[in-house]
């Protein structure tokens, strides 16, 4: 397996429930599992997230103590009414409704279990009249 040329991480007290949920809801699988350290990837994506035990070793202390997740991630989905759906049901409160913006994505904000923002976004045609706008003919 080739290294991810870019990678986020996610330190929690809960390893395997904040695996777990990116597994679940968005198509993750697990590619490292050391207990206190897990790396989950989508397909060959040349990115991972990377899950680390709170307090471990390798967490810079002043990391550690933190509690409040300032992370934004955002994820690509086909279909965001369907994830949106789908979280519901298994009891994930959204943090937003599910919108569509005039520069081309539907999407929703949601908090994975650790607190981390998720910005799940299925692209779609931006309004004509938005692009004319913003970028008109040369």
């Amino acid at each position: 397996m080739q290294p991810a040329a870019f990678g986020a991480t996610v330190v929690t007290d809960r390893p395997a429930e904040v695996a777990a949920f990116y597994q679940q809801h968005f198509d993750l699988q697990l590619t490292l599992d050391l207990g206190w350290f897990m790396t989950l990837r989508r397909g060959e994506a040349d990115w991972e997230i990377a899950i680390c035990q709170r307090g471990h070793e390798t967490v810079p202390a002043a990391v550690s103590q933190l509690t409040e997740s300032t992370n934004l991630f955002g994820f690509v989905v086909e279909d965001a009414d369907k994830v949106a759906q789908s979280l519901v049901e298994a009891g994930v409160k959204l943090e937003s409704e599910v919108v569509t913006e005039v520069f081309g994505q539907r999407h929703f904000f949601v908090r994975d279990p650790e607190g981390s923002w998720l910005d799940v976004i299925q692209l779609v045609s931006p309004d004509p009249q938005w692009l004319a706008e913003n970028f008109p003919a040369t």
